[in-house]
């Protein structure tokens, strides 16, 4: 398990990086350490225990990684590609994805809470019990993904799509769906209101 110190810069609520007093965001020679952060993921095949809140990622590949109880929160990732990859016991809530992919991925309990997706593929992916509660989601695809007990609670989707998907208990209260389509999809074992 990472580090649960906090960073030291004063009101500040993230966890600090490694062994130092401050996060990423207010840490001495941020720009060097986000280098090194980001050669060290690349060049790892096991990312495990890391504390890389705030962290900004731009046009690297993830794919092929095993990805467990790490802490991604507040984030920004664009033009990742996270295909191939297991992703475990995880925080990324609060962060933003900007044409991402996730494809063929296995995520089991991990949160995005709170976090924005813009034009970013999980496809063919098993997606278990992972929270994606409040997410702002606009053209996402989820097709043929397995998203059993996922929750996308009080959720914003436009342009979405969950073609031939496992919705079992998967829990769409109070989400806003705009031009969201469940084709082939096992729907009606999903939960959209509380009357069940």
């Amino acid at each position: 398990m990472y580090s649960h110190k906090k960073c030291s810069e004063k009101g500040c609520l993230y966890f600090a990086y490694k062994d130092y007093d401050k996060c990423l965001e207010h840490i001495e020679n941020r720009d060097k350490l986000i280098k090194e952060a980001t050669l060290e993921l690349k060049n790892s095949d096991i990312i495990r225990n890391s504390n890389l809140s705030t962290i900004q990622l731009d046009s690297i590949e993830l794919k092929d990684k095993i990805i467990v109880v790490t802490n991604f929160s507040n984030s920004k990732f664009t033009n990742i590609d996270f295909s191939g990859s297991s992703i475990l016991f995880s925080l990324f809530q609060y962060s933003t994805f900007l044409n991402c992919k996730f494809n063929s991925t296995i995520i089991k309990y991990t949160v995005f809470a709170g976090s924005t997706f813009t034009d970013c593929e999980f496809l063919d992916s098993n997606i278990v019990n992972s929270n994606f509660n409040g997410i702002k989601g606009e053209n996402l695809s989820f097709n043929d993904s397995d998203m059993y007990y996922s929750t996308f609670i009080s959720s914003n989707l436009k342009n979405v799509t969950f073609v031939e998907c496992n919705l079992k208990k998967t829990d769409l209260y109070k989400s806003e769906r705009t031009n969201v389509n469940f084709k082939y999809s096992n729907y009606e074992e999903a939960f959209f209101n509380r009357n069940r």
